[in-house]
């Protein structure tokens, strides 16, 4: 047995816990504490006994990966696209204004996903941190399609994505530079904004879409019978509402040499598909 699970089960009988990172921390201090409760209470031969027993017990649990560490497998990319109006009209966060040429889809991020709830986060731990240094020939690029309408600046935007979802990819992307890269690659491959148009789909303050046109522009354009659609419903002052797409995932192949489109798992993530859905213009922002 590996070394790291070994000391899980010694901590009962040397009474010493384990680092938290050597097993699963909450398990494992369950267990001592529950065991050191029933020896108060227990003599004779019976505490070997039910010290074999709970070793028992924590290393059936131990045996499960759901509950002893993260999966950092994963099966294909969300590409993932945002248009900002929908993001920040009436918006809580309070997003900062994006610079007046930009009035496209722009970047959110590349995710590793397992399927449309599941993915890896965070595989080079806490310390991870982005040195832009080792992209100097992508930052224009970077600045322009792939800005932040949050607070903070566009570099600590691209180091939580780069931190949370670029490090658990690296069999694909083997760097910082291969994953920004490849992210850069696939925004001008995949061109959201051209995608729309061709289907009829324009920013408007007052036309709504069907989903049936959305999914159509999907299909034409990047060959998915299927994308992820992220949405949110916004409260106007007569009263009404109205539904925003502010987000579309492309979901990409696991396959560094192809990048290929598939079919995402879902159709959707807070969309309500028989309802319509607005694109608002840049407009909305810039009064």
């Amino acid at each position: 047995m590996h070394e790291k699970h070994l000391s899980c089960f010694k901590f009962l009988v040397n009474k010493k816990l384990p680092n938290r990172a050597d097993c699963h921390f909450s398990v494992c201090t369950h267990t001592k504490q529950w065991y050191q409760r029933r020896v108060a209470i227990t003599a004779g031969d019976h505490t070997h006994y039910l010290q074999l027993a709970m070793l028992f017990v924590c290393f059936l649990l131990l045996l499960a990966p759901s509950l002893i560490s993260a999966d950092n497998t994963y099966n294909y990319f969300d590409f993932v696209r945002q248009w900002s109006p929908n993001s920040c009209y009436k918006a809580s966060h309070g997003c900062k204004q994006l610079p007046q040429q930009i009035n496209f889809w722009t970047i959110h991020g590349l995710w590793p996903s397992r399927d449309a709830s599941h993915y890896p986060a965070d595989c080079a731990g806490n310390q991870c941190h982005l040195n832009t240094t080792t992209i100097p020939d992508l930052l224009d690029e970077m600045h322009l399609h792939w800005p932040t309408d949050y607070s903070g600046g566009d570099t600590k935007f691209w180091s939580h994505e780069y931190c949370k979802h670029g490090t658990c990819c690296t069999d694909v992307f083997p760097d910082v530079h291969h994953y920004f890269s490849a992210a850069l690659t696939l925004n001008h491959r995949l061109d959201v904004d051209t995608a729309l148009a061709k289907a009829g789909i324009l920013p408007d303050l007052n036309k709504p879409y069907t989903f049936t046109q959305l999914d159509s522009a999907m299909k034409s354009s990047f060959g998915v019978d299927e994308a992820t659609y992220w949405c949110r419903f916004v409260k106007e002052d007569d009263g009404s509402s109205r539904q925003l797409v502010f987000q579309i995932s492309v979901c990409i192949a696991k396959d560094s040499a192809s990048l290929n489109t598939q079919n995402c798992p879902a159709p959707g993530k807070s969309c309500v598909i028989t309802k319509p859905f607005y694109l608002l213009p840049f407009s909305v922002l810039r009064h």
